[in-house]
């Protein structure tokens, strides 16, 4: 039986991400549950609205090209849900230009990963967002 103080801790180090490549999930839970975080991976942004609160995040990380709902468009979704509204999100996405960068600040991002990434490089932003308290979206 797993101890309630290792459950509470557990839930406070969720990561949630969502990518239409299965390759790029199974990437980032082995990463990511390297750290100790639980991680929950889902294949489009409708999927991700519907998980999050749920699972209460500590981060969220969203790839903005995905079949159907984009990133940006999932991330102004869950801004508008209440208990969400201060989970820090990251774009990771192979997109770079300045207005994809604007983009996502203007749909309340918080962070921009570019793809590919250097791994120990992506678990410092994880390893960031999730020590802190945002009090605000971007």
């Amino acid at each position: 039986m797993i101890d309630p103080a290792e459950m509470a801790a557990r839930k406070a180090k969720v990561v949630l991400a969502a990518d239409d490549q299965p390759e790029n999930i199974q990437l980032l839970e082995s990463l990511i549950e390297g750290q100790g975080f639980t991680f929950f991976g889902v294949n489009g942004g409708a999927e991700c609205i519907s998980l999050a609160p749920r699972v209460n995040p500590r981060l969220i990380l969203l790839d903005v090209q995905m079949p159907g709902m984009d990133g940006f468009e999932a991330c102004r979704r869950l801004r508008g849900i209440y208990a969400l509204r201060h989970t820090p999100v990251a774009f990771l996405t192979a997109r770079k230009g300045v207005a994809d960068v604007q983009a996502g600040v203007a749909a309340g991002g918080n962070d921009f990963i570019v793809k590919p990434f250097a791994p120990d490089k992506l678990i410092a932003r994880v390893l960031h967002w999730t020590n802190r308290r945002v009090t605000a979206a971007a």
